[in-house]
């Protein structure tokens, strides 16, 4: 009898299993056979969306339309968003340490009192982008375009980091440090 019983709750457990299975496989867009990746990734399109806060530390992040998104307070740390859209996103106060936003396009993009420590924007577009009292400390911006942001209060920032960039006249800078035109 005891026997019949294992049977029958093993029975019950392998049928569940199987049905959960099915419907999970349902909302699953990828092969049975499927990897998983430790790193989030989000792309696509997320215009106007409300990722404040948000921990997205090591996501992936390329190729994407983030346009007008808030990314206040949220953890980007070592996040790839190369080759993505951010016109008019706010990072206020986000962690972009390490991040990277090559060939990125971040026009009128808020950075308030964000980190930006080592991130790498080489051939970011920083039209007319806030950078208010932002830490810069060693960002990569080789061929970045400057052209009318706000640098005034950054921290960290060197007339080497800049010498790499172009700007406008517009472009505003700390005192004592200078950029090349863009062409």
């Amino acid at each position: 009898m005891l026997t019949q019983l294992r049977l029958a709750v093993f029975a019950a457990v392998v049928l569940g299993a199987a049905s959960a299975s099915q419907v999970a496989s349902a909302f699953w867009p990828f092969g049975a056979g499927a990897r998983l990746e430790a790193q989030p990734a989000y792309g696509g399109v997320c215009e106007d969306c409300d990722l404040s806060g948000r921990i997205l530390a090591g996501a992936r992040m390329t190729h994407s339309n983030f346009n007008r998104t808030d990314f206040s307070n949220a953890v980007l740390t070592r996040a790839d968003a190369s080759h993505s859209e951010f016109e008019g996103a706010d990072f206020t106060q986000a962690d972009l340490t390490r991040a990277r936003l090559i060939d990125a396009s971040c026009p009128h993009a808020r950075f308030d009192r964000a980190r930006l420590q080592l991130a790498d924007a080489r051939g970011a577009d920083f039209t007319r982008a806030n950078f208010g009292s932002a830490d810069v400390t060693r960002m990569n911006l080789e061929n970045a375009d400057l052209s009318g942001a706000d640098l005034r209060h950054t921290h960290g920032l060197t007339q080497e980091q800049l010498d790499q960039a172009c700007g406008t006249a517009r472009t505003r800078l700390p005192r004592g440090l200078r950029l090349r035109t863009c062409e």
